[in-house]
């Protein structure tokens, strides 16, 4: 049995000792290419690496040799990569005129798992936007990747809490990207990782819901987040 092009270079070599066991449908992955050179009556490969990809969203999952082993310590492993590296978590706030207090945007989400039974609070936030003709491994420049996370922001911000008069220049980035974890999240081109931005929303967008609780007014609120399990704001 053949591969299908030439050897990644994580793919794993079958003396090192494994220390995950591969599954689909509850089927050791070994089994399954065992039984496939048998169908095919062709040459039995080694589990050597996988690849799990939505190009749709932007992301993937991969098992192979990982990249952080060492020479004389390989080890398997796995990683995820998102299109440039992450995606955008935005912070709506507004400042009452009177009092200067600030009240924070939140929305009540369906994670289960975060907790299998109740709705989680939680800002927006999404993967950052890939375009038709995106790949998901290239590198890009600084620039880019800024440009990507901020227009992700506006999207997600829009499409999650608030629909009203949002422009561009209304979010503001809250310092350098970040990794959700550096051990197995491919952060390492220019600039990529997980970006976090604030917006000061008019005063005049809420309304009183009950005492230190706003709401938005009537027609601000978003809808398109319903898919994702967003219950209100």
């Amino acid at each position: 049995m053949k591969s299908n092009g030439e050897k990644p270079s994580y793919a794993l070599d079958p003396l090192i000792v494994r220390g995950w066991e591969l599954k689909a449908n509850g089927i050791r992955l070994e089994e399954l290419l065992a039984a496939y050179a048998q169908l095919q009556g062709g040459d039995m490969q080694a589990l050597e690496w996988f690849t799990a990809t939505n190009t749709m969203i932007g992301i993937a999952y991969t098992y192979g040799l990982h990249p952080n082993a060492s020479a004389g310590r390989p080890y398997d492993g796995m990683w995820k990569r998102e299109y440039a590296g992450g995606g955008s978590v935005i912070v709506a706030y507004a400042e009452e005129p009177e009092t200067r207090q600030i009240y924070v945007g939140i929305l009540w989400q369906q994670r289960r798992l975060h907790h299998p039974a109740m709705p989680v609070l939680a800002v927006p936030r999404g993967y950052t936007q890939m375009p038709e003709q995106g790949d998901l491994f290239t590198r890009q420049s600084k620039e880019v990747v800024e440009h990507l996370h901020h227009h992700t922001a506006l999207l997600e911000l829009t499409e999650e809490m608030v629909k009203g008069a949002i422009r561009l220049e209304m979010l503001e980035r809250l310092g350098p990207p970040a990794t959700t974890n550096n051990a197995d999240v491919d952060t390492a081109g220019e600039a990529e990782g997980v970006y976090f931005y604030r917006i000061e929303l008019p005063w005049s967008y809420l309304e009183a819901e009950r005492p230190d609780t706003f709401r938005l007014k009537a027609g601000l609120e978003a809808t398109q987040g319903l898919v994702e399990g967003i219950l209100r704001c």
